[in-house]
């Protein structure tokens, strides 16, 4: 077995299977030894009660017995059965009688005397050591292997031929340890006798249990790229495993999804890099054939140099995508208002509109929100480039901003006059590298998009896609509304 640095064994892992059994033989242990305790305790109180009411009794009809015929009976009650003494002690503390005369008792010592001679109370005392035991000596188990010489002792004062006595009503204890004793032998054989039985019941248990966990584990083990899923006919009689197999099964069918999307991902943007490095490299490779003019050179640098550029617009976003993906969600937001936003994207696409002939019309209404200004922009930014992009030249864009206080949403819409596309269009229109066919021409990586989805999602927002070929599209964000914000808005 290896050694840590400091030359100790490291402690090995307890095994689900190991636990599971020590922890139900453990239960029962406790179950038992406190049901022992219980027992064991009542037990010894009921019959330590029943005592004390013998010598109550005994000491009660004795007075009485006095009181009518003004002495002393020669039998007291529990004598027989129990071998209960009475004693009569005068004022200083010497014995004036003992009953019954043929059962012996200790005398108890004056200094006991004097210390139980307040009010009638009950006693346990040990003669030999001339000492008392705590009051609750028996709720301890293990009192039962005290000292034999035990007994139980009630005191009293009575009135006897005008003077006070000590009345002295007592009983060996001897059968009571002994009982205890068996009781505490019982109690522990019953113990080992259920440690025994929690070991193998614990065993069975554990077995029982780790029994479609193997199964799953089984399972598992034939989990690959070829096959990402786990049968779930065999285990479902099991509720619990059956549901634990359906989590799994969904959890490597996202894997298999995010692994055929990285896939796709990796494909497309392999093969979009490799076309401006293909013509770059064919401008290259024409330029060295042959000696050629300054402005030939400058002419194919120039186209280079475009080229580059295009590579760069793709790498940065790549990246920026790839940023995005990393955020698990925005640890702080700040009010956004979609109006801004949209004025803001208007301007920054006023160059390429107006180069292409194109009219941007603005209707735009308080819509505050809360989150990143600059996501939120780079959303905007991204609607409005698709939608310049895929509109012909001269034609108009129109985009709008408005609250829906009834559905709490803050919404900004872009509408253009382009191609449009059919249903099928738009259930891909947003994935990584898609382009429709109509647009194959049209310099795009297909990832302005996708960028709009990331940055909604990071937003709690939902897309929209409202499309018919030939008559263009309608893509309509919906946020949630910041009300707070709203409200502070002079809006008459």
């Amino acid at each position: 077995m290896p050694r840590t640095l400091d030359g100790r064994r490291p402690l090995r892992p307890r095994s689900f299977r190991f636990r599971l059994i020590f922890f139900s033989a453990m239960t029962i242990m406790v179950t038992i030894a406190l049901f022992g305790m219980a027992v064991f305790t009542f037990f010894t109180s009921f019959e330590v009660s029943r005592l004390d009411a013998v010598l109550a009794s005994s000491m009660e009809e004795t007075v009485s017995f006095y009181e009518k015929s003004g002495r002393f009976p020669l039998q007291v009650k529990g004598s027989r059965t129990l071998g209960v003494v009475l004693q009569v002690y005068n004022q200083d503390k010497s014995l004036m009688f003992h009953l019954p005369p043929g059962l012996s008792a200790p005398f108890i010592p004056e200094e006991l005397l004097e210390k139980a001679s307040f009010g009638v109370r009950p006693l346990t005392f040990v003669p030999s050591k001339n000492s008392f035991l705590p009051r609750f000596w028996w709720v301890l188990p293990w009192n039962c292997l005290s000292d034999r010489d035990l007994w139980r002792a009630l005191v009293a004062t009575a009135p006897f031929r005008d003077e006070e006595v000590v009345l002295v009503s007592m009983a060996p204890m001897a059968w009571l340890l002994e009982s205890r004793q068996l009781l505490l032998w019982m109690t522990i054989l019953a113990g080992a006798a259920g440690l025994i039985a929690s070991i193998a019941a614990g065993s069975l248990l554990a077995a029982g249990a780790m029994r479609p966990i193997k199964a799953i584990n089984k399972a598992l083990a034939g989990v690959s790229i070829d096959n990402m899923s786990i049968d779930p006919s065999p285990f479902g009689s099991d509720r619990e495993i059956g549901e634990i197999v359906t989590h799994i099964n969904r959890m490597l069918k996202n894997l298999e999804k995010s692994m055929k999307n990285l896939q796709q991902f990796t494909s497309d943007a392999s093969h979009e890099l490799r076309t401006p490095l293909a013509v770059m490299r064919g401008v290259v490779d024409i330029a060295l054939l042959k000696q050629r003019d300054p402005e030939y050179y400058v002419q194919k640098l120039q186209e280079l140099t475009y080229h580059i550029d295009d590579m760069q617009n793709l790498v940065g976003a790549l990246l920026e995508l790839a940023r995005l993906d990393d955020f698990r969600g925005l640890d702080s937001r700040e009010p956004v208002d979609l109006l801004l936003v949209a004025e803001d994207a208007v301007g920054n696409m006023e160059s390429i509109t107006q180069r292409r002939g194109q009219v941007v019309e603005k209707d735009l209404k308080p819509a505050p929100t809360l989150g990143r200004y600059v996501m939120v922009l780079r959303l905007a930014n991204n609607l409005l480039e698709n939608a310049s992009k895929y509109s012909p030249p001269g034609s108009r864009i129109k985009i709008s901003t408005y609250s829906d206080i009834g559905k709490n949403q803050a919404i900004l819409e872009v509408r253009d006059r382009g191609s449009g596309l059919d249903p099928e269009e738009i259930s891909r229109c947003f994935d990584r590298f898609w382009r429709a066919d109509s647009s194959r021409t049209t310099p795009d990586y297909g990832l302005g998009l996708p960028l709009v989805k990331r940055c909604a999602l990071l937003h709690n927002a939902s897309i929209e896609v409202e499309s018919q070929k030939g008559k263009g599209s309608l893509f309509r964000v919906r946020f949630p509304l910041d009300k707070e914000t709203l409200e502070g808005y002079d809006l008459e």
